[in-house]
């Protein structure tokens, strides 16, 4: 399975070009290498450390585009592993097998480009296999191993946060089993303190989606976290451990390897900023200025009528546990037959749109079922303390780290997060029926037959709403390509940056709205901190712009017509750049201007 998975990872990895994902990822890994530091001397859009790693990428591969896929092509090889460790905690090799490659292949597949939710993905289920790891043997050193893919994950890109989030809520849990050890009465103030934690939780999930929280949004993010948090809370109540003192103890020596395993990564990406005063642009860099997306870079959930599609099929695996193995096997050809007709029409409308209607609520569904499952609400009654901690750790990483479709809920972003509500479902399903489950096997095949066919042969501009094949099929002929493009977007940018080559005197030139591919395909330096202009102050932007360009004596320009978030440049400061650049090209929404 590693080797299919790899092999269509590796058939995929120059396909998936978003211009200004890919431009943002690049001309911030060159400023770094030109010993720039993000947030300090340009906004990134990220926490930073990808940049660093680019740079990286860039000194041992070359400068282009492909040198950081190659890079995230290889942290996707090293996770395919971890994916098989954990689901083969849960259920056989092969279905183990068969749920790794499924996660496989709704991933890097659909799009290639290294962008840090990959890593995020990649970190959280890494760091999950820590700590299973860590239940079966007890060593402290999977805790910190835990937390270092936790720092590191964060350094990507701050939602890492949600992970350590859950696992923290994992370990509360962890310390309350081994506690149940020796029950003892007592310990009210630990079960206040923590109890508040949770409560506190919960709320901050709910704070950070009250801009834009609909029904769905609620669903899917609010009332899982909640759920584990009033099933976890429950527990501690309702079953005395012990004194504060000792559980807090306790508690502690869980925390502490977890938190300095997490604090090491950090510690070193900190060390640059402490030393150059630059600690107060990095904390508004990474936690204060990301909030200007919540207006510009945002989508929405499909409306809430669509979660019901995702109901027949949960419905049919929960019943299922009661039938008899003949009956399932009937069952599952059935269902087999009539998703083998499925697949056959999966590029018409009706049948992709369901098909995606009814992944996108698999991690509430899970997390619900397993609280479920974990409260004993079932014929089965709770599983055991250490299935309990497994399921309790994949739920709340699942919850957790589904934020981070969180406000831009493109169907790509599904895909950051589905392996993980795949691994918590498929340990739900293993524990309330550990038998052979040939219905959940037809379901989970489905799905990667029809990633293979209708995912990753279509593109993202497209996913989820409509089947639209890839029109990427053109090799981007510049010397920092080594991606395919449509052929529209290969024409547009080889005449724009041979214009710009052409034309431009020195390293610096000026782009924009929102493109800062057109800086780092044609080799040249952007004169502002500006990756993308809804994150610069409106006031005084013009000013601020006609500076840099003079002090850099810059003499080419480029508009984009077409900027994905911040809108038209303010007509002032185009009015002032048409003036000083008379000379003009127009490579479709390309716009470039110079001057001699």
């Amino acid at each position: 399975m590693w080797v299919l998975g790899a092999a269509v990872g590796g058939h995929y990895l120059t396909r998936g070009w978003v211009p200004h994902d890919a431009g943002s990822l690049a001309q911030s890994a060159e400023r770094v290498l030109a010993g720039e530091l993000p947030h300090r001397d340009f906004d990134d859009i990220y926490t930073g450390g990808l940049s660093f790693l680019h740079a990286l990428a860039f000194r041992l591969f070359g400068t282009s585009l492909l040198s950081l896929r190659l890079v995230l092509f290889a942290a996707f090889l090293a996770w395919l592993p971890a994916v098989y460790y954990v689901a083969g905690r849960f259920v056989a090799p092969l279905a183990a097998g068969l749920a790794t490659l499924t996660a496989a292949l709704w991933t890097v597949p659909n799009y290639s480009e290294a962008v840090p939710s990959w890593y995020n993905l990649f970190l959280a289920v890494l760091g999950v296999a820590a700590l299973l790891r860590h239940l079966e043997t007890g060593g402290r050193r999977w805790l910190v191993a835990a937390g270092v893919a936790g720092g590191l994950s964060c350094l990507a890109k701050i939602v890492g946060l949600y992970y350590l989030a859950a696992v923290l809520l994992f370990l509360v849990y962890r310390e309350h089993c081994l506690a149940r050890e020796q029950p003892r009465p007592g310990g009210r103030g630990y079960v206040r303190a923590v109890g508040a934690g949770l409560v506190a939780l919960v709320a901050l999930v709910a704070g950070l989606i009250r801009r834009r929280a609909g029904a769905v949004e609620l669903i899917d993010f609010v009332v899982p976290v909640a759920a584990l948090a009033a099933w976890l809370t429950w527990q501690l109540w309702s079953e005395p451990a012990g004194s504060s003192r000792d559980r807090f103890a306790r508690l502690g020596r869980l925390v502490l390897p977890f938190a300095l395993g997490a604090a090491g990564p950090i510690l070193v990406f900190l060390a640059p900023y402490a030393l150059s005063g630059s600690l107060g642009a990095l904390w508004a860099g990474v936690f204060i200025v990301p909030a200007k997306r919540f207006r510009f870079a945002t989508m929405d959930f499909p409306a809430l009528w669509t979660t019901l599609v995702a109901l027949a099929p949960a419905a049919l695996v929960w019943r299922a546990r009661r039938w008899p193995a003949a009956w399932r096997q009937r069952a599952a050809l059935g269902l087999g037959l009539g998703l083998l007709a499925a697949l056959v029409y999966g590029d018409r409308l009706p049948v992709y749109r369901g098909v995606w209607y009814a992944a996108r609520p698999l991690v509430p569904l899970a997390v619900l079922a397993g609280v479920a499952l974990l409260s004993g609400r079932t014929a089965l009654g709770a599983p055991p303390a250490p299935r309990r901690q497994e399921l309790l750790l994949l739920l709340g990483v699942a919850a957790l780290c589904s934020l981070v479709q969180f406000p831009f809920a493109a169907p790509i972003y599904f895909c950051y997060v589905a392996p993980l509500g795949l691994l918590a479902a498929t340990a739900v399903v293993a524990t309330w029926d550990p038998a052979p489950h040939p219905i959940g096997g037809a379901l989970l095949g489905f799905y990667l037959l029809f990633a293979l066919l209708w995912v990753n042969t279509g593109f993202i501009y497209a996913m989820g709403l409509s089947y639209l094949p890839d029109r990427q099929t053109e090799p981007l002929a510049l010397a920092r390509g080594g991606v395919r493009v449509s052929a529209i977007d290969k024409a547009m940018y080889e005449e724009a940056v041979t214009a710009v080559g052409a034309h431009a005197q020195g390293d610096y030139i000026w782009a924009g709205p929102d493109c800062p591919e057109v800086y780092f395909l044609a080799a040249k330096r952007n004169p502002t901190r500006t990756l993308f202009d809804f994150f610069d102050e409106p006031a005084g932007r013009t000013v601020r712009v006609l500076d840099a360009i003079e002090r850099h004596d810059v003499r080419v320009v480029v508009f984009n017509r077409r900027p994905p978030f911040s809108g038209a440049p303010p007509s002032d400061l185009v009015e002032a750049l048409v003036e000083r650049f008379p000379r003009t090209l127009d490579a479709r929404w390309l716009h470039v201007r110079w001057r001699e």
